[in-house]
């Protein structure tokens, strides 16, 4: 057995373990000004290939800008506007081992993944995209979401707050998830979420985390979750998040209507 089946194994049990945390799990409320949460970690073992026709095709996605006037103008999501997204309609090295998927529509998950049977909600979408990257041991999203005014955007990043605060630490299958919101800077408003499974006690890393940054810029939610087998919280773990999401935080100002 390689070191890289190891590793899917072993994911793949704490994934099983964890399972029962985001399908009606006992969550209890978190406390302090930076709430705690617990969230889903998401056993990533062998991904199929992506096939001929390459990653999952998409239409360009589009949302509507109030102008003086009253009138209404499309705000488009341009092709391979996302920053990995150009990445993910070409090939990949390993085709038995990885895949990439891009989305587009209003009805998908936010990719921030928290406990209970129920996920963050939000409402007023009007455009999406969303860019995933699978792999054994590695997990990465990325995600732009577009709102109808920049209150439906607040009220979206409250919501994910809050239910990160309803989850602060939630006991499962013989481990503990536990999650943390911290506010970073970054466009109007943003917060690092980290999720990390302990032992039954709480106190010793186990297999399986989640570190996400989460900004708002006017009426744009942008999200980047990077998931794997991590130990220990450090900041060093949002550093690539923290960068891309601030890219995109400036980026998306480009979009005639916006900002």
């Amino acid at each position: 057995m390689t070191g890289t089946t190891r590793t899917a194994v072993r994911l793949a049990a704490a994934g099983t373990a964890l399972a029962a945390l985001f399908t009606g799990g006992t969550a209890l409320a978190g406390t302090g000004t930076s709430a705690g949460t617990t969230g889903t970690v998401r056993a990533l073992g062998p991904a199929g290939p992506a096939g001929p026709a390459g990653p999952t095709a998409t239409a360009t996605a589009t949302a509507t800008a109030s102008l003086p006037g009253g009138t209404a103008a499309a705000v488009r999501i341009p092709r391979n506007f996302l920053l990995h997204e150009a990445k993910a309609r070409g090939p990949v090295r390993y085709p038995e081992e990885e895949r990439w998927t891009i989305r587009d529509g209003l009805r998908g998950a936010l990719e921030i993944e928290l406990c209970g049977p129920r996920r963050p909600s939000d409402t007023g979408r009007t455009a999406m995209r969303t860019v995933v990257h699978e792999a054994p041991e590695h997990r990465s999203g990325e995600q732009l979401v577009i709102y109808r005014s920049a209150g439906a955007a607040r009220r979206a990043m409250a919501g994910i707050l809050a239910h990160v605060g309803r989850c602060a630490r939630v006991p499962s299958e013989g481990v503990v998830v536990k999650s943390r919101a911290d506010r970073v800077r970054a466009g109007d408003r943003a917060v690092r979420i980290s999720v990390q499974s302990y032992d039954a006690k709480g106190v010793r890393p186990a297999i399986g985390g989640q570190r996400a940054v989460v900004v708002r810029r006017d009426r744009a939610l942008v999200i980047y979750v990077l998931a794997g087998e991590y130990g220990r919280v450090r900041d060093s773990d949002f550093t690539r998040q923290l960068k891309d999401a601030g890219r995109m935080a400036a980026k998306v100002c480009s979009l005639r209507g916006l900002c």
